[in-house]
């Protein structure tokens, strides 16, 4: 079988250290890197600013990128305070991502993956691939934030994901909303969810499927569930089985770090 095309839209970002180190992150990053490491044409969909620092690591991959000039690259900032929650802020953010901003000369991919980290991927993109398999993380579009940045959770309109043949997220994503987890599923076929120690849960055609999670080493846990997204769509785009991606994805989630 010839390698699968994934176009992969959703911003490339910066995660500032408390340090002042700046890391390469989004899950656009993560799930390229993993799939052009698993054979795949890979080409992303983003926009950076002229600041973005890792665009060379992405051309030594053979990893294609379509950017909207920004003037300036997103960055994303976490504090983990000595008692409570984690606290996250958006410092800048590049532009929105729309249906206009396909390029005219794109060729069918098979496979599409849409990576939102800080709602810049417009619901608009999400039909304009009616012969691809379409899959998307959600985390970016329940993502709002304040005046100083502080980034804070907001509901979304499920009927936006229709489109969608498959949805991931984490138990982390909707904890307080936990009952619309079914609304999720009257308009997404197939609905993944990770659960870290606890496994994977996968909402398919009425039926609620549980997977414990697969002894391993775990390499590097940065960008895990991004990992297995991206593990679980391909093959399951190669196989149509559901057990066998979620296993699949498991594996990718803890064998490789960014590298």
């Amino acid at each position: 079988m010839a390698a699968p095309t994934l176009y992969i839209i959703g911003h490339l970002c910066h995660d500032r250290l408390p340090s002042g180190e700046i890391k390469l992150g989004g899950t656009a990053a993560y799930a390229a890197l993993l799939a052009r490491k698993m054979g795949a044409a890979v080409t992303i969909l983003t926009s950076v600013g002229p600041d973005f620092s890792f665009l060379s690591l992405f051309e030594k991959k053979g990893i294609s990128i379509h950017n909207i000039p920004a003037k300036q690259t997103t960055v994303f900032e976490n504090i983990y305070p000595d008692e409570g929650e984690r606290i996250q802020y958006l410092h800048a953010r590049a532009r929105t991502i729309s249906a206009g901003d396909i390029p005219a000369d794109l060729i069918a991919p098979d496979l599409i993956l849409f990576c939102p980290i800080a709602d810049e991927v417009g619901f608009d993109l999400l039909e304009c691939f009616p012969n691809a398999l379409t899959a998307a993380t959600i985390q970016g579009w329940l993502r709002d934030w304040d005046k100083e940045g502080q980034v804070f959770a907001k509901i979304m309109d499920w009927k936006r994901l229709a489109p969608l043949d498959l949805l991931f997220f984490s138990d982390a994503d909707v904890v307080g909303f936990e009952d619309r987890i079914s609304a999720i599923c009257e308009f997404v076929p197939l609905v993944i969810m990770t659960r870290g120690r606890n496994g994977v849960r996968v909402f398919q055609d009425a039926r609620v499927m549980d997977f414990p999670t697969e002894p391993m080493e775990v390499k590097d846990t940065t960008g895990a569930g991004d990992r297995f997204a991206v593990g679980f769509l391909l093959e399951y785009f190669a196989t149509g089985a559901v057990v066998g991606a979620v296993g699949f994805g498991q594996a990718m989630a803890g064998a490789f770090g960014i590298k």
